[in-house]
């Protein structure tokens, strides 16, 4: 390996930067929240998508939103094809799910957990910098969890 000393260089490499860095804060203990990323058919209804807050294990019971429909955790997969117990968040899995059929499931629809869902909204409104206020108007879901 070649290595060359570059006099402008001075402080720690990229990798002893990235060594140091804090690790992220995941947030397990949280209401769950998983937007579908992609669905198909496969003995079964799948989701896929990645778990942004709390957990989910097999047998648990859901919500899909936004319309509301009760689902049941059938079983979890890891990215390479292996059946797990449980996703935490930050893990990018495929679920197969009961109670609900493929056709009624749309990539952005969220699970998330009965006790804590999150809101459906049709508009909300965000300001990009001070003088730009951004008005949607779409059949949106507020991913802050209220």
């Amino acid at each position: 390996m070649l290595y060359i000393i570059v006099s402008f260089l001075s402080g720690p490499s990229l990798l002893e930067h990235l060594d140091s860095m804090p690790m992220v804060d995941r947030k397990i203990n949280a209401a769950l929240m998983m937007p579908v990323s992609e669905k198909y058919k496969d003995m079964g209804t799948v989701v896929v998508g990645k778990v942004e807050s709390g957990h989910l294990k097999k047998g648990d019971s859901l919500i899909l939103m936004p319309n509301k429909t009760s689902v049941e955790v059938a079983a979890i997969y890891s990215e390479m094809e292996e059946e797990l117990d449980i996703a935490l968040c930050g893990d990018n899995v495929r679920i197969r799910l009961r109670g609900i059929e493929d056709e009624d499931i749309s990539p952005g629809f969220v699970l998330t957990s009965p006790n804590k869902p999150i809101r459906a909204v049709r508009q909300f409104e965000h300001t990009l910098a001070e003088e730009v206020t951004l008005l949607v108007s779409l059949p949106l879901l507020l991913f802050a969890l209220c």
